[in-house]
């Protein structure tokens, strides 16, 4: 098993020790931890320092921060930041972000990254809340390199745009609970399926903060859906993961 999108950082996890050794006693192989503003990038570094060859880091800009922080910082220290495993998530948040002027703000960021991912040869991993159709037409003329659609939510039509681009869509915990990642889960190809807890978000179990460990929710859920196996959803999405991230 791969968790292949956490936030294990202090803004959103107390106990980030005790939440690792449980992934570790849980199975997980992996967790791709995700540092979302410039504040969080060297807390994410430590941690990958120390959890060597089983915590890994991408790091991005939160879409939704785009009137709160400069984009520039964020930038500057991930093109220089040496072993990151993908640009991400960076994208556009339509659900926060109402104004015009700063949805235009987004865009620009955001294709700023795409360059930057694109010349740094890493995969790009997306967020696209309510704005699905927006980032896949930035990516289609922008991206160079592999994407992942962290927690998406899109329609079926857009999904199948997503395979056929040979991207990858990450399935999160909530489809337990979640309607739209049930339909997506049920209705693409395992084949380009990974598997997220978005730890602390997200939760598969009501009234509780998520951690990796959960991750298995996630994988029995779309074995029921697919009509197939934990050792079979748990196989094909540790070797897809994998690949993206070349880990």
């Amino acid at each position: 098993m791969i968790d292949s999108h956490a936030h294990i950082l202090p803004d959103f996890v107390n106990d980030i020790e005790k939440i690792i050794e449980n992934a570790r006693l849980a199975g997980l192989e992996a967790v791709v931890n995700s540092a979302i503003e410039p504040r969080h990038i060297e807390f994410a570094k430590y941690i990958e320092k120390k959890n060597s060859h089983f915590v890994y880091t991408t790091l991005g800009f939160s879409a939704s921060y785009i009137q709160k922080i400069d984009f520039l910082e964020a930038y500057e220290k991930i093109r220089d930041y040496p072993s990151l495993v993908a640009i991400g998530e960076v994208g556009l948040d339509y659900h926060w972000i109402k104004d015009s002027y700063w949805r235009k703000k987004q865009q620009e960021v955001f294709i700023k990254f795409i360059q930057l991912a694109n010349e740094r040869q890493k995969p790009l991993v997306i967020h696209s809340r309510k704005a699905e159709k927006e980032c896949l037409e930035i990516l289609e003329n922008n991206a160079d390199v592999p994407v992942l659609m962290h927690c998406f939510a899109g329609n079926l039509e857009e999904a199948k745009k997503i395979i056929d681009l040979c991207w990858f869509i990450s399935i999160p915990t909530a489809v337990r609970n979640r309607k739209i990642h049930r339909r997506i889960a049920q209705n693409i190809p395992l084949e380009y399926i990974v598997v997220e807890t978005d730890t602390p978000f997200l939760s598969p179990i009501p009234g509780k903060k998520n951690e990796p460990a959960n991750v298995r929710y996630a994988i029995e859920e779309i074995a029921t859906l697919k009509e197939s196996t934990f050792e079979e959803v748990d196989e094909v999405t540790t070797l897809n993961a994998r690949e993206f991230f070349q880990i």
